[in-house]
């Protein structure tokens, strides 16, 4: 059975989405996840359309039945299925009418406050858009009214229907998971009958299982560094989760993120319990450890490999020092309202041209840095060569033709222009 969503890259993940993922999961089903990528506006287009005329995420199909609104999904999933995993509801009519009302509560009284929360914590902050903190106070009164009546129910009885785990838990989950990343999860922790129940709930083999199945990256958008392994994944097409890491309240910093990265600087790197941080190294380790999917980017043959790594080489120790330094100068102290300094410039557009003399010279002998395929050593230049490429040091490139052909078709690649997407705001 397909189920469409948004699961993988670039934003934080949409609950919608997750919640039927969650109830697959639980029944122990086997299911085609179908990537649909909503920056290109897939989810308004044939085929999506016509299993969800919304254009919305989740789609579902089973057989010849197309559904969608996730709650109906796992609706039938948990009745269709009654008989496989985990008990999701109750045959007997009166315990089930006890799981319904708390089904509509979580539909219409949590998840009212809650999504709109999530949007401006967090779909906000991906997109760098401004967080209407009116809003936020309002909605959090909102959403701890609704606590507290959990709190008098959680008190009574383990889960929201009863002493077993149902529907009326399950669907909660994916927007707890993402409010819990925001100063939200204060109002959770303020009610322990609440606290205890979402640590349960968390704590399921099958939201573990969703979760520790993810790989995360870590960081801020604008991040030539994030977008260098952003990049990277695209090329493997891998799914992963883009976790908004906010840089002007200095939350790289702080703890959690300082324990993925001791140096409080973005990004960092989740692959289950492997974590990593320094772009090159998590992108040296995608590109091996998921040789087989996606984009070849790095060689088995030693020699071959020898020379992309050469090159992976002059990237970060010769061309990138001017080229960040020009980033900062040129790019990334407009955004922040801060003077250029103009001397820094012109003496490291001087240093950028010596490397990209070399380069040129390479680049008429072959098609890419490291031979006839585009590799990790071509890869890492996109970043700050993007940035670059909007400001005076273009020139630098139009010098030198090869140069400016190689970077015609290293930056045309789609991968590329997904990262430029997210960058973009979609």
């Amino acid at each position: 059975m397909p189920g469409y969503g948004n699961q993988g890259p670039r934003k934080p993940s949409l609950p919608a989405a997750q919640r039927v993922l969650l109830a697959l999961e639980e029944k122990d089903l086997e299911y085609e996840f179908v990537l649909v990528d909503l920056r290109s506006g897939e989810q308004k287009k044939e085929p999506f359309i016509s299993i969800n005329p919304f254009g919305q995420v989740p789609g579902f199909e089973d057989g010849d039945l197309k559904l969608f609104e996730s709650r109906a999904i796992t609706e039938y999933i948990s009745h269709a299925y009654a008989d496989k995993g985990t008990p999701l509801i109750d045959q007997d009519p009166k315990k089930q009418a006890i799981i319904g009302v708390w089904l509509e509560v979580e539909a219409h009284r949590f998840d009212a406050a809650g999504q709109k929360l999530n949007f401006e914590l967090l779909i906000k902050a991906f997109k760098g858009l401004t967080t209407d903190e009116a809003a936020v106070e309002q909605l959090q009164g909102d959403l701890g009214k609704v606590l507290d009546v959990y709190e008098a129910r959680l008190s009574k009885s383990k889960y929201l229907a009863g002493d077993e785990y149902t529907l009326a838990d399950l669907h909660h989950l994916p927007l707890i998971n993402n409010l819990f990343k925001t100063k939200v999860k204060a109002l959770f922790d303020q009610r322990p009958h609440v606290s205890a129940w979402c640590a349960n709930l968390l704590a399921r083999p099958a939201w573990q299982k969703r979760v520790k199945g993810i790989m995360k990256l870590h960081g801020h958008p604008v991040s030539p560094p994030v977008r260098r392994v952003a990049v990277c994944l695209e090329e493997k097409g891998l799914p992963y989760e883009f976790v908004f890491v906010d840089l002007s309240t200095g939350q790289q910093k702080k703890h959690p993120f300082i324990s993925l990265n001791p140096f409080g600087q973005v990004p960092a790197f989740e692959d289950g319990d492997l974590k990593l941080f320094e772009s090159r190294a998590v992108n040296q380790y995608i590109a091996h450890a998921y040789a087989d999917k996606g984009t070849p980017l790095i060689c088995q043959n030693p020699k071959k490999m020898a020379i992309v790594s050469l090159w992976t080489e002059v990237e970060a120790q010769k061309y990138d020092p001017p080229a960040a330094k020009l980033t900062w100068e040129l790019s990334i102290k407009p955004l922040l309202g801060m003077s250029t300094d103009d001397a820094v410039v012109e003496e490291q557009e001087v240093q950028l041209a010596k490397v990209l003399d070399v380069y040129e010279a390479r680049l008429a002998q072959s098609k890419y840095l490291g031979g006839d395929s585009f590799s990790l050593a071509d890869l890492h230049h996109l970043p700050t060569m993007n940035y670059l490429m909007g400001t005076r040091v273009k020139a630098v490139f139009d010098a030198r033709p090869h140069v400016s052909s190689w970077y015609a078709d290293i930056s045309a690649r789609p991968a590329w222009q997904k990262v430029v997407a997210m960058k973009n705001n979609q």
